[in-house]
Parts: structure tokens; sequence; C-alpha cells
């Protein structure tokens, strides 16, 4: 492969890395968006859950926000 084939590749792939960060930035909006519907995020607790079931929402939503 010649340096300007690779360049070229490269570029390609860095054009397609960009798009999917797009995809997935409104992936993660609409996670938390999912996630605070239930209450701001948990406090009104709109679905009746368990403890248990809060303290697993609760989490994910900690996970979901340390993504960037």
């Amino acid at each position: 492969m010649t340096k300007d084939e690779l360049i070229s590749k490269q570029q390609l792939e860095i054009e397609e890395y960009k798009k999917m960060i797009n995809e997935n930035k409104k992936i993660l909006s609409d996670l938390k968006g999912v996630f605070y519907s239930i209450g701001a995020p948990l406090n009104d607790n709109v679905l009746q859950f368990n403890n248990k079931q809060l303290a697993w929402c609760f989490k994910t939503f900690r996970l979901i926000e340390y993504l960037n």
C-alpha cells in the first residue's frame, strides 16, 4: 500500500469515526432523557421502582454520565 493510499484510508476511517461519535452523542442524550423521565433523576419515582431497582437505575445513570 502506498503512502497516499494509506492516508486516504485513514482519512476515510476518521470520517466514519466522526459520524459514529455524533450518532453516539444522540444515543447518550436519549439514554439520559430516559432516566430523567423516571424522575429527575429518580427523585419522583414515577414508575414506582423498589429500592433495589432504584439503586440499579442510579448506578446505571452514573455510568452513562461518565461517557463522553
